[in-house]
C-alpha cells in the first residue's frame, strides 16, 4: 500500500507485481473481500503515476483481472477493482472499453459453464438404466440420480452411501416425507451440478429447497458441502425477492427451520412489520396467527407502539 516512488519502484524490482494480480484473481475465486481490497488499492497506488508501471502491469495481464473481478457476481469489493482499472488505464474510454470486453467474455463462459451445469442437473430426475440411485418419495414419485457425484457432493449423501448401510447395498433410499418430490428432485439436481443448477422458478419450491438443504447439511458446512452452498444461494434469492404479498408464506414455510434459517426468518419478519396494514388483510394472516399467536401479537404490539409514538411526535 506503499504511495512514495521509490518504494513502490522497490517493491515491483523485488518481484511483487505478478502476485499482486494473482491475488486479485484469488481473491475473486476465495471471495475474499478484504485481500480484494487490499490488491486493487495497492495496485491502483502502483500504476496510478507511472506510465511504466502501468505498461508492465498490464503486460502481466492486470486489466483482465481487474475487470473480471469489476464484473463478477456478488462481489464486493467491485468498486475497488473498477477504480484501480481506471488508475491502469490512460483513458477513460481503455477503461470502459476493457470492461466492455471483459463483461462479453464472462457473458460467453457463463452461458458455457450454465449449459454443462444445467445437463449435470438434469441426469437427476425420472429413474432409468443409468442410474445407480432411486429415491422413492413419500407421494409415489421415483426420482434417479448417480451416487459417485452425490457422494463427492455431499456429507449427507457420502455417510448414507457408507460401507455397510442398507442403502449402499440397494440403492434405494427413502428421502424425507416431509417434503413433496419437488424438493427432492430440485436438491438431487443441486447436488448433481454442485449448487451451480439454476433454483426453481416457483416461490414454494424454492422454499422447500431451503428447507430440504438445511436438513441435510452439514453441522459445519465447508467447501465440500453443495447443500450449504445451495442453501446459500437460495437465502439470497428469497431475500431479494421479499416483499408484502410473499412474506407470510416465506414465514410459514421457515418458522419450523427458525434455528437453521434465523437470518432469514428475521429479515421475513421486518418485511411483514413495515407492511403490516397490507399482510393483516392477506388470508394466510389468519394461519399465522394461528399457528404463531406469539409472534402475531408481538408483531401488532409493535406496530401499536411505532404508531404512538408517531402520533406523539405529531402532537408536540
Amino acid at each position: 500500500l506503499a504511495v512514495d516512488a521509490p518504494t513502490c519502484a522497490r517493491i515491483v524490482g523485488e518481484g511483487a507485481l505478478p502476485p499482486l494480480i494473482a491475488l486479485v484473481s484469488l481473491s475473486r475465486a476465495c471471495s475474499n473481500a478484504n485481500a480484494g481490497i487490499n490488491a486493487c488499492n495497492a495496485l491502483e497506488n502502483l500504476v496510478e503515476d507511472d506510465p511504466r508501471l502501468r505498461e508492465l502491469a498490464e503486460e502481466h495481464g492486470a486489466a483482465g483481472a481487474l475487470a473480471a473481478a469489476a464484473h463478477a457476481p456478488d462481489c464486493g469489493w467491485a468498486q475497488a477493482a473498477r477504480d484501480a482499472l481506471r488508475a491502469l488505464c490512460p483513458t477513460q474510454d481503455d477503461a470502459e472499453r476493457a470492461l466492455g470486453t471483459q463483461h462479453l467474455e464472462n457473458s460467453a463462459l457463463r452461458a458455457e459453464s450454465d449449459k454443462c451445469f444445467a445437463s449435470l442437473a438434469s441426469l437427476a430426475g425420472p429413474v432409468e438404466a443409468g442410474h445407480d440411485v432411486e429415491l422413492q418419495c413419500e407421494d409415489g414419485e421415483k426420482i434417479g440420480g448417480c451416487r459417485q457425484l452425490l457422494v463427492r457432493a455431499s456429507p449427507y449423501y457420502k455417510a448414507l452411501f457408507g460401507k455397510g448401510t442398507v442403502e449402499s447395498e440397494s440403492g434405494v433410499v427413502k428421502p424425507d416425507k416431509d417434503f413433496l418430490s419437488a424438493a427432492h428432485l430440485a436438491l438431487l439436481g443441486q447436488l448433481h451440478a454442485l449448487g451451480h443448477a439454476p433454483l426453481p422458478a416457483e416461490l414454494d419450491v424454492r422454499l422447500e429447497l431451503i428447507c430440504l438443504a438445511a436438513k441435510v447439511r452439514a453441522p459445519s458446512g465447508g467447501a465440500d458441502d453443495t447443500a450449504a452452498r445451495v442453501l446459500e444461494r437460495c437465502d439470497r434469492a428469497v431475500r431479494k425477492s421479499l416483499f408484502a404479498d410473499n412474506c407470510l408464506a416465506v414465514l410459514l414455510r421457515l418458522k419450523p427451520y427458525a434455528a437453521e434459517l434465523a437470518g432469514l426468518v428475521d429479515a421475513a419478519h421486518a418485511v411483514m412489520t413495515k407492511y403490516v396494514v397490507e399482510v393483516v388483510e392477506q388470508p394466510m394472516w389468519l394461519e399465522f396467527k394461528q399457528n404463531y399467536p406469539v409472534s402475531a401479537l408481538a408483531i401488532m404490539e409493535d406496530v401499536a407502539i411505532k404508531q404512538a409514538t408517531r402520533k406523539r411526535l405529531r402532537t408536540a
